[in-house]
């Protein structure tokens, strides 16, 4: 994984462990750049969704909840249409895609002691 979704792994691990799991993409963005000046980005870069989509490769590559689906839009309280395209590529309504949101949502919570401290 690219320096930039190895600290948005980290940032989104420790918000879980926090039980403040929720944070949009504007506040990830903010906490990357005060964690790591160096791979600061836009809310709305490429380069920042990018990443995101990483995490949610190697997440599902170990058998791990998704954790991207913590980021949410700012006032949607929901991810971008590029996190299903993702982590829920073969869903295509609008239903089915909050269903599989909300299923990832559980599964972190169910399963938040398997998540390791780096994820590769």
């Amino acid at each position: 994984m690219s320096p930039l979704a190895i600290q948005i792994y980290q940032q989104l691990r420790r918000r879980v462990r926090a039980k403040q799991p929720f944070v949009t993409y504007k506040e990830l963005a903010a906490a990357i750049g005060r964690a790591a000046p160096e791979l600061a980005a836009h809310q709305r870069s490429a380069k920042l969704h990018a990443a995101l989509g990483e995490v949610s490769v190697a997440c599902r590559a170990a058998g791990l909840p998704c954790l991207p689906a913590l980021v949410c839009r700012s006032g949607a309280g929901r991810p971008s249409a590029g996190y299903y395209k993702v982590a829920h590529p073969r869903v295509r309504s609008d239903q089915g895609r909050a269903e599989a949101w909300e299923r990832e949502l559980v599964r972190i919570v169910d399963e938040i002691d398997r998540l390791p401290e780096v994820l590769r």
